[in-house]
């Protein structure tokens, strides 16, 4: 199955519909076939006291501020969606609100939804999820393993859970490798959904690890070049990253689709074994009616009529023919 690989650009196009657009150009020249974004409508998300999680423009007084200043007018949305659309990707979106849920469903043509981990457990949000049928990605990063339960427990009396891919998550920007905690991977993998990576490293094996363990749906957050400003650059992987995730999943595809028995691949490299391989050798000229000690052998490439690893059955055989040096033995000059 090919990696379904989600690029999350988030907010780095930082309020610019011209960046977004490049994102996803760059998405699509890596391979990638889906691109995320973020609906925030602070009006209907947050409140005032929200802090920042990390304040990194001076642009920004309030949290509220951020997201007033890189967000979209809804023409805006729908240009950026048209513009992924048309560039034969996915557009896929994250909202934060049953508000910017029943926009994108009105009007982005999404296929599946993106739950962020700190929606995770905002049931009404999810209950609005669930009933409009499309699968839901749902992140656990700032979920315990109690909540994971709970909503398994209310999306399955809705009838959802089977739609569900749980991601695996760990948020902290960006997580040390120490701190992956990718045997995670397998205990989600209890529950019966499929599970995914949505990873916050910034390095690329931790995703190549993840597929590596078979997983096949992750998310990465991109960015242009290290230097990129925003408060996600130090969790996102590059242009190169993607193409080596991508690439690397079509092989491990490859070598999980193809099982090959000893035998196929022994007659495959008969002719190289022939090359390779050891015979027997005659070591010296000798005569008629001589009984063969180890002394007499020599074992050469390519191989012979007879291996080398028979020489015990021919130590202390006759010759019934004279025999030149360096010659491949043959058991028609061996008496019976």
């Amino acid at each position: 199955m090919p990696l379904d690989l989600i690029v999350e650009v988030g907010n780095a196009h930082e309020g610019s519909l011209g960046i977004a657009e490049s994102f996803v150009d760059i998405a699509k020249e890596s391979g990638a076939k889906c691109v995320k974004f973020q609906l925030h409508l602070p009006e209907f998300e947050s409140s005032p006291h929200e802090p920042f999680r990390k304040q990194f423009s001076s642009q920004d007084k309030t949290r509220i501020d951020y997201w007033k200043r890189v967000g979209f007018t809804f023409e805006e949305w729908k240009s950026l969606i048209s513009y992924t659309q048309n560039s034969g990707m996915e557009f896929l979106c994250t909202p934060f609100s049953i508000e910017a849920a029943t926009w994108l469903l009105e009007n982005a043509g999404i296929k599946r939804w993106k739950v962020g981990s700190g929606e995770a457990t905002n049931f009404p949000l999810l209950s609005f999820l669930a009933d409009s049928k499309l699968p839901i990605i749902i992140s656990t990063g700032l979920v315990s393993w109690d909540e994971i339960l709970k909503i398994k427990e209310f999306l399955s009396i809705r009838d959802a859970w089977k739609r569900v891919t749980l991601m695996h998550c760990v948020s902290l920007y960006p997580t040390p490798l120490e701190l992956a905690a990718l045997n995670q991977i397998e205990e989600l993998r209890t529950l019966g959904v499929n599970v995914g990576l949505s990873d916050h490293s910034g390095d690329v094996a931790v995703p190549l690890r993840a597929i590596s363990m078979g997983v096949n749906t992750i998310e990465v957050h991109l960015s242009p070049h290290k230097q990129f400003f925003g408060p996600d650059n130090s969790s996102s992987l590059l242009s190169s990253d993607l193409e080596l995730l991508l690439s690397f999943s079509q092989k491990w595809e490859i070598l999980d689709k193809h099982m090959v028995s000893r035998d196929e691949m022994f007659d495959r490299a008969a002719e190289t074994k022939r090359i390779f391989g050891k015979g027997i050798y005659w070591k010296k000229d000798l005569p008629a009616g001589h009984k063969i000690n180890l002394d007499d052998l020599a074992f050469l490439k390519p191989m012979a009529e007879v291996s080398a690893m028979d020489y015990l059955s021919i130590v202390g055989k006759v010759t019934n023919v004279a025999v030149s040096s360096h010659s491949s033995l043959s058991l028609s000059q061996l008496k019976d």
